[in-house]
């Protein structure tokens, strides 16, 4: 991910201990964070110029809140499911480019979200969301002087979510071996820790602690079969 540059979010999220985590991560990635608890107050907040707003649509006026004021300087995240009134799910989405919903949404594929946004939005390029396997796969760690063992949680063709009991910090480059079905010979690939779940926060984000990881070093067979791996699913013929 790039760096945030002090970009500023707001949060308005009713779910007090969501909210809290999802606070605490943003603020640990470098990320100016607010917390409205109305639409009326996050009204207020837009004198600011926040970046992107992540807004439950169980707060009063959050639908036509986030349809008047999404654009491609001030992308919204909505965590919820739409109303009955709303249009089609595929239709508001085509149509609306610049909101992103998501539904039940978890705090760690919020994260994933923000990430996808920021580093889409300071290169001028459009969002588009990596798809993403569940993992599952062992994987060997190992970074300074240590060495240790973890599971792939999620994977997408540029990164994965590595289950880790003490994920290494920010920033820290880690060298991750694993194996994959469908192929012979393991990976091993240098990568970039962009955030991290800590163990405290585990439970309130409803996600095993760990890491997650960008990596920065793939070759051109390596790229061409993680993007068909979780194209299809993890099955590869």
């Amino acid at each position: 991910m790039m760096e945030s540059k002090q970009k500023k979010i707001l949060v308005a999220d009713p779910r007090v201990p969501e909210r809290t985590v999802l606070v605490s991560i943003l603020t640990r990635l470098g990320y100016v964070v607010s917390t409205p608890e109305t639409v009326s107050e996050a009204k207020l907040e837009l004198k600011n110029s926040p970046d992107m707003m992540i807004l439950s649509s169980s707060l009063e006026g959050a639908q036509e809140f986030a349809l008047n004021i999404g654009s491609p300087e001030l992308r919204v995240l909505m965590l919820d499911p739409p109303p009955d009134k709303a249009p089609d799910m595929a239709g508001f989405f085509d149509i609306t480019e610049h909101i992103l919903r998501g539904i039940s949404v978890t705090v760690p594929e919020i994260i994933m979200l923000v990430n996808d946004f920021i580093t889409s939005h300071s290169s001028g390029k459009t969002v588009k969301r990596q798809p993403r396997v569940a993992g599952g796969y062992g994987a060997e760690i190992s970074y300074d002087e240590v060495e240790t063992s973890g599971v792939i949680f999620n994977l997408s063709a540029t990164g994965a979510f590595i289950e880790l009991l003490s994920p290494p910090a920010r920033g820290t480059i880690i060298n991750v071996s694993f194996i994959l079905p469908g192929r012979s010979d393991g990976f091993s690939l240098k990568a970039k820790v962009t955030w991290s779940v800590l163990p405290e926060e585990s439970s309130f984000m409803r996600s095993p602690p760990g890491c997650g990881v960008y990596f920065y070093d793939l070759n051109d067979d390596n790229k061409e079969f993680l993007e068909e791996f979780v194209t299809h699913k993890g099955r590869i013929s």
